[in-house]
This record gives C-alpha cells, sequence and structure tokens, in this order.
C-alpha cells in the first residue's frame, strides 16, 4: 500500500511540475519530464545550413561548400554524446518530408542554420580582428512537426595580433586553414548552444526521479557517520539515467490550493525544498547527501529530484 501511495505521489508530482511551467513560463510548455529508463529519438535536418554568404572549400581539387557538411557532421557526433538520446539525420528540409509514424510527443527534431558570420579587421598597432557568428534553431515536435520553438543565438569574439594576413581576406578559403582557425571554434560553440537548448534546461529533457527510502547505518560502519545518517538517502535514478557522483539534484514537493475559479477548483505549485548531492552510484540507483533544505519543511519520503538529461548538475539549473 505504501509503494502504490509513494508511486501515485511520483505521477502526480510529474504532473504538477510540467502543469505549473506551461501556466508560468515562456518556454516551459515544451519541457520534457521523463522517467528513469526513458529514451528518445533526436533527429537532426541536415545538411546544416550556410546562409552567411560566406565558402568553405574541402581543398583546391574540390571547389565547393563543406561548411554545411561539416557543421552537420559535429552537431551529429555532439548529439552522439547526449545520454538516453539515439540520434537520427534527416535528409530533407521539408517537414511535410519528415516521417512521423513511430514517434513520440518526447522526440524532437531539430533544425539549425548559419545566418551570419560576420568580419572585421582593423589595422593599427597590429592587427585587431573582431568577428560574430548568428545560428537560428527551430524544434518541433517529432511526432507531429509542429514547431515547439525557435532561438537565435549569437555568439562573438575578437583577437588582437601582429600585423598579418588574415584566411579570410584571401578566397577561397580551405577547411584545413578555417579549421585551424579562431573561427570554427567560435561557430562550434554556437552549434553547442542550439543543441543545449533543445536538450537541457527549460526547453529540454528533465528526469524526475523520487526519494525512495532512508539509508541505514550499519554497526561499526566506517562510511556513514552517526551525525550523516539523518542526511543520506536513496533515490531511484542511477548510472543508467547519466546520474555521476557530485551532482547535485534539486528536491521537489508540491503544494496544492483550492481557487474560486469554477473551471481550475485546484492549482498545484511544486516548489524547491532542498538540494542533495550524489554520493554513491549504481545502475538503477543511488545515495545522495542533504546539502540544503528548508527549515520549515525538510526533506522526505516521497519527494521528487530533478535534473537535466545532460548539461550541468549544480542544483541551480532548475
Amino acid at each position: 500500500m505504501k509503494s502504490v501511495e509513494l508511486k501515485t505521489r511520483s505521477v502526480l508530482t510529474v504532473f504538477f511540475i510540467a502543469f505549473f511551467y506551461m501556466l508560468t513560463a515562456k518556454d516551459a510548455a515544451m519541457a520534457v519530464y521523463v522517467e528513469p529508463g526513458d529514451r528518445f529519438t533526436l533527429r537532426l535536418v541536415t545538411p546544416v545550413e550556410n546562409n552567411s554568404g560566406r565558402a568553405v572549400w574541402e581543398s583546391k581539387y574540390y571547389p565547393s561548400d563543406v561548411l554545411s557538411e561539416k557543421m552537420s557532421d559535429y552537431v551529429f557526433r555532439r548529439m552522439k554524446e547526449i545520454h538516453r538520446i539515439d540520434p537520427i539525420r534527416l535528409m530533407s528540409d521539408i517537414p511535410d518530408f519528415w516521417p512521423v509514424g513511430g514517434f513520440s510527443g518526447k522526440d524532437r527534431i531539430i533544425k539549425i542554420s548559419l545566418e551570419r558570420f560576420d568580419y572585421l579587421k582593423k589595422d593599427t598597432f597590429g592587427s585587431k580582428v573582431y568577428w560574430d557568428v548568428i545560428l537560428h534553431s527551430y524544434v518541433y515536435d517529432g511526432s507531429t512537426r509542429e514547431l515547439l520553438f525557435d532561438s537565435v543565438i549569437e555568439e562573438s569574439d575578437k583577437r588582437q595580433y601582429v600585423l598579418y594576413q588574415d584566411i579570410l581576406d584571401t578566397e577561397p578559403i580551405y577547411w584545413q586553414n578555417f579549421e585551424k582557425s579562431p573561427y570554427w571554434p567560435v561557430i562550434r560553440k554556437a552549434l553547442d548552444r542550439a543543441l543545449e537548448e533543445t536538450v537541457e534546461g527549460y526547453n529540454g529533457y528533465r528526469v524526475v526521479g523520487q526519494i525512495i527510502a532512508k539509508a541505514e547505518r550499519v554497526d561499526g560502519s566506517f562510511t556513514v557517520s552517526n551525525r550523516q545518517q539523518d542526511k543520506i538517502y536513496h533515490i531511484n535514478l542511477g548510472r543508467q539515467d547519466s546520474v555521476k557522483v557530485g551532482d547535485v539534484l534539486s528536491v521537489i514537493r508540491s503544494s496544492s490550493v483550492r481557487t474560486i475559479a469554477p473551471e481550475t477548483p485546484e492549482v498545484h505549485f511544486p516548489q524547491i525544498v532542498g538540494r542533495v548531492r550524489v554520493v554513491f552510484v549504481k545502475d538503477r540507483d543511488a545515495a545522495v547527501e542533504i546539502i540544503k533544505e528548508s527549515k520549515d519543511g525538510p526533506i522526505q519520503l516521497g519527494d521528487s529530484v530533478s535534473m537535466p538529461l545532460s548539461g550541468r548538475r549544480d542544483g541551480n539549473d532548475f
């Protein structure tokens, strides 16, 4: 009976969190709250478009622009590094041609285009070089092809050198030189941000687990002291959910209040009541230590724990 009650509370908490963000955050309605063990399909529309007007040749023997191909390969390689993501390439940029059968509402499609790559050089007391990159990314529901959100991402940088000729001063630009220049890392950084907005934070995937047990100290144990015993709990997230030792997770509890609105007689408000740090990990569960909790409502069994599927785990990303 108790396990059923805890399971029910877990499901309700996940629903309350999603419902709250749909009402209160600009893009949070797009956030996907997932249970331990879930896998997702992320499809990249390829090639990543190069609308900047700048071309990068493979070599003098292959006089065609390869920047789109290189950007596509980079993003797809990064997608394969994300836990529980199954990456797929889409070879068409026309939504009507994207397959929808067999995909769920938790799956995502990302389309990226390089819209601007500006470069300015000033030769006064050396060479000052300024450049900026603008990407436009679009994220779609994997099962309906509906546009969920889009964002414009800008990265810029500058450097100062002794007077020299920049690779962008000459045409054509060859990939071998461009890859070693300071410009390619800035484009990669913008591509990383586009991917992060898709899978992290309020727009991405959040894994929601639960505090399922209080740690019991074994007599004579050197691992957990008497003082620590009241601060150690077990959660139902583990290595298979990308949990690592040292991760800091948010602990969440929902409150409910009655309203005077007949269409919404009750609303639920998820609140952060503490933070825990992972101290031990197994495949399907982990032990966490309380590092911060509310004095008025200390952490307890049945509370939910939340973390992004990838990205930072410092407890401040919720």
